[in-house]
């Protein structure tokens, strides 16, 4: 029997359920899964009036791109669902292709109260089919045998959904640092049967901060592309503070206010809810930054540092503003990457580290927090600095049994290669002291020693 031709999924003429398909296409991808992702768009739940023939060309549309150039496959259900999978695509890529066909039901008035609602993320679930298999096949056979009639806005079921979200393709990565990882058990197929069924009443107002979804970051990043970013640049200075000696300042480091571009163009919603989405998003601010920082009145014996995604290293922007940057400052950059994005792609981030190495910049892990120190490798990942971020139940890990190990970490790793950041309070720098730190940062810092 032939296999179907790729391009059946791209037009509007597609059978009213391609369920059938979708389970075939799966039984080779089941043998081998790494790498591959399933996505589940929920557009059953749609009023009638936009599941017109040219609604369905337009979100096969959205697709054609990941289709034709990365093998992916489109399937449609009968009550207009659409379930997307593909190997080796990059989750940005997949945001556009979901964004895009996001649009073409825009007007749609559930839709428009999911938006409203910050929870538009919920009408699309991802899988990674290499440890998601079982979720996804259970879903799979729920679309097969649901019959599900396309609710009214007021009959939006409060049932909570069993489908993950996307940071299920991320769980394993916060695994690294807890001591008992456990894996989600999975859930029986029965659970999943009404998976084309709401996981709220979008008109219900839960929260007061709403978490950004896609469609949030893509107007915050039109919005951010032709702005003046000048006037939203702060900077703050890391010192080195060692006894009763006199604080020496080492470093600068020059960032974008987040929270005063949330409060100008994302008031009403949480910047960091998805770690993809924020992510994302701050690649859009090292383009900014690199465009914004050449600007500026550099000192030139002066130590910089800023934060950057280890995907920003590639790009022709970074090359160009390492070229401006070094015509006014003769020091070593310093890169602040968080440890979330190393470990997300760590080939990446050693072909990062190589190409660092050989224009002179340092590299300093951020957004730590003291216990890793424990478990981290720093001569593995072969970086300069790393960055603890200031919590207040810090202070009783010098009273636990956990002190002691802390404390000798902190030795080995190397005092000066160690800053405490977000120190706003005297039990921020009492803490740093008690453990053996060198280097501090935080407005606490700023006050005492700041100019």
């Amino acid at each position: 029997m032939r296999a179907p031709d790729k391009t059946t999924y791209m037009e509007s003429s597609a059978p009213p359920c391609q369920v059938d398909d979708l389970i075939s296409a799966l039984r080779p991808i089941k043998r081998h899964p790494q790498d591959y992702r399933g996505i589940h768009l929920r557009f059953s739940l749609i009023d009638r009036e936009h599941k017109q023939p040219y609604h369905r060309r337009a979100i096969a549309t959205a697709f054609n791109k990941l289709i034709n150039s990365k093998n992916g496959q489109l399937f449609w259900t009968q009550n207009f669902d659409v379930v997307f999978v593909c190997k080796s695509v990059s989750a940005a890529d997949i945001d556009i292709a979901i964004l895009a066909a996001r649009r073409a039901v825009e007007d749609s008035p559930l839709v428009k109260e999911y938006i409203e609602a910050g929870r538009d993320d919920e009408l699309c679930d991802w899988y990674d089919l290499s440890t998601e298999m079982d979720h996804f096949v259970a879903m799979i056979n729920g679309l097969k045998k649901a019959k599900v009639p396309v609710p009214q806005a007021d009959e939006i079921s409060e049932e909570k959904a069993p489908i993950t979200s996307l940071k299920s393709l991320v769980s394993e990565l916060g695994a690294a640092n807890d001591k008992t990882p456990a894996s989600p058990a999975p859930k029986p197929v029965e659970t999943i049967t009404a998976a084309t069924t709401a996981a709220y009443d979008p008109r219900e107002k839960r929260n007061a901060v709403m978490p950004m979804g896609p469609i949030q970051l893509d107007q915050l990043e039109r919005n951010l592309i032709h702005m003046e970013i000048v006037q939203m640049m702060a900077h703050q200075t890391a010192y080195v503070i060692v006894g009763n000696s006199k604080p020496q300042p080492i470093l600068v480091e020059h960032y974008l206010s987040i929270l005063d571009i949330k409060k100008k163009l994302l008031p009403n919603y949480d910047l960091y809810a998805d770690k993809w989405l924020f992510q994302r998003f701050t690649r859009t601010l090292d383009t900014k930054l690199m465009q914004a920082l050449p600007k500026r009145d550099l000192v030139q014996g002066q130590v910089v540092s800023i934060n950057i995604n280890v995907e920003t290293i590639f790009t022709p922007q970074f090359d160009k503003f390492m070229s401006d940057f070094k015509k006014k400052n003769n020091q070593p950059l310093i890169l602040e990457m968080q440890l979330f994005d190393v470990i997300s792609d760590i080939q990446k981030f050693y072909d990062a580290r190589e190409k660092l190495t050989r224009i002179g910049c340092r590299i300093s892990l951020d957004a730590m927090d003291v216990q890793s120190l424990a478990i981290l490798d720093r001569e593995l990942l072969a970086v300069d600095f790393l960055k603890i971020t200031w919590k207040p139940e810090y202070k009783d890990i010098i009273k636990g049994p956990s002190a002691n190990k802390i404390t000798s970490a902190i030795s080995a790793l190397g005092k000066m290669r160690i800053i405490l950041c977000h120190c706003d309070t005297e039990e921020a720098l009492s803490f740093g002291k008690s453990v053996g730190i060198h280097m501090y940062q935080g407005f606490l810092i700023d006050k005492k020693y700041g100019a």
